[in-house]
């Protein structure tokens, strides 16, 4: 997945530079632990392209809403696997731009 693109897009690059700060508002504290607990949720191998797929149409809908209420309902209502497959892409994507901001992390 072209995580630079999602950096780069302006509809969620703040996301991501905050993120890279530890803060995470768009995201319930329970579908972070989701995502992070590997007895709820065991780690997967990387990306197919289908799910490469399906996380750029969630990118495209969140685009769509403006305030971040709105975004975060959006991620509600996907499915549970969806909404686990969108915030690890995400997290990808905090992670790529904390280890350009300090390469000697890598």
């Amino acid at each position: 997945m072209d995580l630079q693109k999602w950096r780069n897009n302006p509809e969620i690059a703040s996301l991501v530079e905050i993120g890279a700060k530890g803060f995470f508002p768009l995201f319930y504290p329970q579908w972070l632990y989701e995502v992070s607990n590997p007895q709820v949720n065991p780690p997967t191998s990387p990306f197919s392209k289908q799910e490469e797929e399906k996380a750029k149409k969630i990118l495209k809908q969140l685009q769509k809403h403006k305030s971040l209420d709105r975004k975060k309902t959006l991620l509600s209502s996907l499915e549970k696997e969806d909404r686990i497959l969108f915030i690890k892409t995400f997290l990808k994507a905090v992670e790529g731009k904390i280890l350009d901001e300090k390469p000697e992390l890598q």
